[in-house]
């Protein structure tokens, strides 16, 4: 288990730019606007930090004129994107660490695209978009009213009628509902100081052009999901099904990522009747089956961009399958691809894993540890189980093997388990998330929140 030892302490320099990180966000909890010596050793740092950079001459003009109380947007960009580059590197020397203790190699095929010219009307709103927040930051997390919200609705709705923004309107809905719902906030501790930073630096890079369509190739192959993962707020929902593709070319692991709007109202088993089009994936993953693909665009990142072309592969078994490709140290690994810069963050790496001959230990939190003995412990990522998922922590407390994706989260590495193989009221079970979705779609509930949604939009579309 040397693969675990190695995960135990963080990389070289990593501490230190996690607190240059630290002293940013601080900024923006108290506000640009009421600076004070912290603030100015924290910008001040950024100059050594990125000296010989491509973006050292934009610091070198907005930090002095940030101190100098001259606010204007394109230097809270700025901020934004030197942020988003520390927190790239951090996802860089993280996944590096990671990969070399599991014997793995990475596959950089991103190359940068040119955005595309903009129309004036979202021009207008992108501008729109950085003047907000921008008033955010000035103002800081720690002294928000609605009065500082409220006002940018009216362009939120243009932005989430355009499709081409799509990724941004999603962001910015969930940012704004949480922040909403939040302030004025009881005091500066109860902020979520790092998540509010995280969606104000992605809000205000994402706004700084429409985003580029990146080259992709057209594969077909034999695709094996090893489970589903759900990430929603109150208006969006996205599945993200992890597997591996394998063809001609070898055997890659690859994501597919399917999106829908949704309201509050829409929740539990309810919740899969949103992706229908995934009937195909939800079945394969049920009947422990593959999925024949044809002319899918696989992007260079490993995203696969669905488009249901798809027939019933072969049977197999998930967990044993998953042991021969994810086992610390195995050797036929299938080729991991890395992400573009600009989603470089901590927060998003999901690098997938087998384990097993583990002990489970619970704390009297109900905190999941899976015990190596002398190699240490990996805690279980409990909060990131779907709500609905039929693999719950309880199942996941009394697992033998587990597949799941490590994350780094509160500053260590952790398992979010994806399939286990477990004992249940003395019976030996295998269970993958997402595989009760097939049966919800093949025989969905005779009255559902959906279908009572789609006929009242009917009848209003009909003038009833």
């Amino acid at each position: 288990m040397e693969w675990l030892l190695a995960l135990q302490s963080p990389p070289d320099g990593t501490a230190e730019l996690a607190d240059v990180v630290a002293a940013l966000d601080h900024c923006l909890l108290s506000g640009v606007a009421r600076f004070d010596t912290s603030h100015e050793t924290a910008l001040n740092a950024l100059h050594r930090i990125f000296r010989g950079t491509p973006l050292q001459d934009a610091l070198d003009h907005s930090v002095p004129t940030l101190l100098r109380n001259e606010f204007v947007e394109r230097h809270f960009a700025v901020i934004a994107a030197v942020r988003s580059a520390l927190s790239g590197t951090w996802h860089d020397a993280l996944q590096r660490q990671c990969t070399d203790a599991l014997g793995r190699t990475l596959e950089d095929n991103t190359a940068s695209a040119a955005s595309p010219d903009m129309p004036p009307p979202i021009a207008v709103w992108l501008e729109s978009t950085r003047q907000w927040l921008m008033e955010i930051a000035l103002a800081g997390f720690a002294k928000l009213e609605r009065a500082n919200l409220l006002p940018f609705l009216r362009t939120l709705e243009q932005i989430q009628a355009e499709p081409q923004l799509l990724r941004l309107s999603t962001l910015l809905t969930g940012f704004i509902n949480e922040l909403l719902n939040n302030v004025p906030v009881a005091d500066a501790n109860s902020v979520p100081l790092t998540r509010w930073a995280d969606l104000w630096t992605r809000a205000m890079t994402n706004a700084l052009a429409i985003p580029s369509d990146p080259a992709s190739e057209t594969v077909s192959g034999e695709f094996a999901c090893f489970g589903i993962d759900l990430h929603r707020h109150a208006n969006m929902i996205s599945l993200m099904a992890y597997g591996v593709l394998t063809n001609d070319a070898g055997a890659r692991f690859v994501r597919t990522t399917l999106s829908s709007y949704k309201v509050d109202a829409i929740i539990g088993n309810e919740t899969w009747l949103l992706f229908s089009d995934a009937a195909p994936l939800f079945e394969a993953l049920a009947k422990n089956q593959t999925l024949a693909l044809t002319d899918m665009p696989l992007l260079p990142t490993g995203d696969l961009i669905w488009n249901g072309q798809t027939a019933a592969g072969n049977k197999f078994n998930p967990l044993k399958q998953a042991e021969a490709w994810f086992a610390p140290g195995a050797s036929a690994s299938p080729t991991t691809c890395v992400m573009f810069p600009a989603d470089r963050h901590p927060a998003q790496i999901a690098i997938p894993i087998f384990l097993k001959d583990y002990a489970v230990a619970q704390t009297d939190d109900g905190a999941i540890w899976l015990d190596f003995g002398a190699s240490g412990r990996l805690p279980v990522a409990t909060r990131r189980i779907c709500a609905f998922s039929e693999l719950t922590p309880e199942v996941a407390a009394h697992s033998s093997q587990m597949f799941g994706l490590l994350r780094f989260d509160q500053q260590r590495w952790e398992i979010q388990p994806l399939g286990v193989s477990a004992t249940v009221k003395k019976k030996n079970v295998t269970m993958f998330s997402g595989e009760s979705a097939a049966a919800v779609l093949k025989k969905p509930p005779k009255t559902s929140t959906i279908a009572i949604l789609q006929e009242r939009a009917s009848r209003l579309l009909r003038g009833q």
